[in-house]
């Protein structure tokens, strides 16, 4: 890591942790702000986004909100209000997602709508999108703060179009590539970014927000790689399917059944491994540019990253 970006404090792991609390109680407490309008005989919504925020995550948006708020000096609260909104944020796309995808399990538990219902998970991830915005508006006076809830509802708006790219239908074609890293970069770059963003905005550093979304869409495509990589073999257990032009569509959107659909076959993880520390290589060289050490903490994400693809190297040289 460059040396530059040690000249600025850090917060302390015990620091952070204790922030960290200070995020979960946030959130809890706006979405079970007026649950005593709900029937008794029926918890509903409130139940459900107990439930599903007690089973935890690993709170990447959170952390990187505290990092990155800290560093560019804002008070505490702010910045439990910013990793708040991104992580309420975050959890409404997971709670969506599930439901969309009809994924059963979320962090080791029965997802949402798993244990409560399809309607209940639809409202409930309404809940958090809402709750999302409350977290935002309690940052203390900030003459910046409607930029900050207009650029919350870009970030969103682009998050959602690259879920609805992910859900249509992906054709294999000279294009795919492109396809797959601009719903990459729109589904999972827009709502990493953002905790780094609004800390930026906040701060009065508005001229690196494009810097902050490069360097977040980046380390997307590189995790999302990876993933794939990991995942190959289930998602290439799918059933192959055509559209109603009778068109091939690809079984998921996966990196390396990408690359075998154009002809690269026994080089596609190989590639998509090249990929991924491509895209890494950009985020880690961008990052040490944010200022203060606001990125410090998404270089401690691409150091476990590297170790990561490091790991999948090893395994394909030794195939």
């Amino acid at each position: 890591m460059p040396g530059t970006i040690l000249n600025f404090p850090e917060a302390s792991p015990a620091k952070l942790a204790l922030l960290l609390e200070g995020v979960d109680a946030r959130m809890q407490r706006l979405t079970q702000m007026h649950a005593e309008c709900v029937s008794e005989s029926d918890a509903g919504v409130s139940a459900a986004a107990t439930y599903h925020l007690r089973a935890g995550g690993q709170k990447v948006r959170a952390r990187l909100g505290l990092s990155s708020a800290l560093a560019l000096g804002l008070s505490e609260s702010d910045a439990i209000g910013i990793a708040a909104c991104a992580e309420l944020l975050h959890n409404a796309s997971l709670i969506h997602d599930d439901l969309q995808d009809g994924d059963l399990y979320r962090r080791g538990i029965r997802s949402v709508w798993n244990q409560f219902g399809m309607n209940t998970a639809l409202c409930c991830g309404d809940l958090f999108l809402s709750a999302a915005y409350a977290a935002l508006g309690g940052i203390d006076s900030n003459p910046k703060l409607p930029e900050a809830l207009a650029l919350v509802h870009k970030r969103v708006a682009r998050a959602v179009h690259g879920q609805c790219a992910d859900l249509a239908e992906l054709h294999a074609g000279h294009d795919a590539v492109e396809q797959y890293l601009a719903i990459t970069k729109s589904k999972s770059g827009a709502l990493l970014a953002l905790p780094i963003e609004l800390s930026l905005l906040l701060s009065g550093n508005d001229q690196d927000i494009p810097l902050a979304k490069g360097v977040c869409e980046n380390f997307a495509v590189s995790y999302q790689a990876l993933d794939d990589i990991q995942d190959v073999a289930a998602d290439a257990a799918r059933p192959s399917k055509t559209d109603y032009s009778g068109n091939a569509v690809l079984p998921g959107l996966n990196i390396v059944l990408i690359l075998q659909n154009i002809g690269l076959h026994a080089r596609a993880v190989p590639v998509a491994v090249a990929l991924a520390e491509k895209h890494l290589i950009q985020c880690e060289t961008d990052a040490v540019n944010l200022p203060c050490g606001a990125g410090r903490m998404l270089l401690a994400y691409c150091a476990e990253m590297r170790e990561k693809l490091d790991n999948a190297v090893s395994v394909l040289e030794a195939c």
